[in-house]
């Protein structure tokens, strides 16, 4: 397991190279989370109703159908790495939604610029997927969200993104460029929305009940953007 001394430790660009060349090798099974998709599922599991522990999501990273497929790791110190790098991209996911909200951004894969030198938005369908992914985690528990009035709005640009190319209800909302480019910039305000309204309903649950439960700690290339 990872040093949790070092998880406070914020992961370095090469860091995020390493991760991302790991998801991405033979290692892995063929339907592994990509970065992209793996920062989408780590930041709902941190935002959600209930702590979830890595032995309950480690399988949907490695496999998105969450079959008890393990990589071959070389050797016990690689999978050591590679979790603590997990590990230490969750922390720094939840500290930035907790202390530095203004500045959370989902790391996007943003595609390849075309011939008249155009940078073409991020389609962020990878990361709302892998959101979605962690919502499905604990989908009876995150129903209070869906029933409150503004904060069912909240989770819209991440349901459309996610679903917008197979669920005719959100189709339209994707259908062209600007469209999805208007949904991808609200995918900052909405995450924080969404943790807050969690954490606010923890505290009260908590507040309600006495307890004074602690937060866990555990909590082709293309080019990045990672602002958080």
């Amino acid at each position: 397991m990872a040093d949790l001394r070092a998880l406070d430790e914020p992961l370095s660009d090469a860091d995020l190279d390493e991760l991302e060349v790991f998801l991405a090798s033979d290692a892995v099974p063929q339907d592994c989370m990509d970065l992209e998709m793996l920062d989408g599922f780590l930041t709902a599991i941190i935002s959600g109703p209930e702590s979830i522990q890595p032995s309950e999501w480690l399988p949907q990273v490695w496999s998105d159908g969450g079959r008890m497929t393990n990589p071959a790791f070389s050797d016990n110190d690689q999978a050591q790495r590679i979790m603590g790098l997990m590990l230490r991209h969750m922390v720094g996911i939840q500290r930035t939604l907790s202390d530095s909200p203004t500045r959370f951004r989902p790391l996007l894969y943003v595609p390849e610029e075309n011939g008249r030198n155009d940078k073409t938005p991020p389609e962020a369908s990878a990361w709302c997927e892998g959101y979605m992914a962690g919502v499905k985690l604990r989908e009876d528990e995150w129903q209070p969200l869906y029933d409150a009035p503004d904060a069912r709005d909240w989770a819209f640009p991440i349901e459309a993104l996610a679903f917008g190319d197979q669920d005719p209800e959100f189709a339209e909302w994707i259908d062209d460029k600007e469209k999805r480019a208007s949904l991808v910039d609200e995918l900052p305000v909405a995450s924080v929305l969404i943790y807050r309204f969690w954490q606010e309903r923890r505290r009260g649950q908590e507040s309600r009940s006495g307890g004074s439960r602690r937060e866990l700690p555990e909590s082709a290339r293309k080019s990045r953007q990672r602002l958080h």
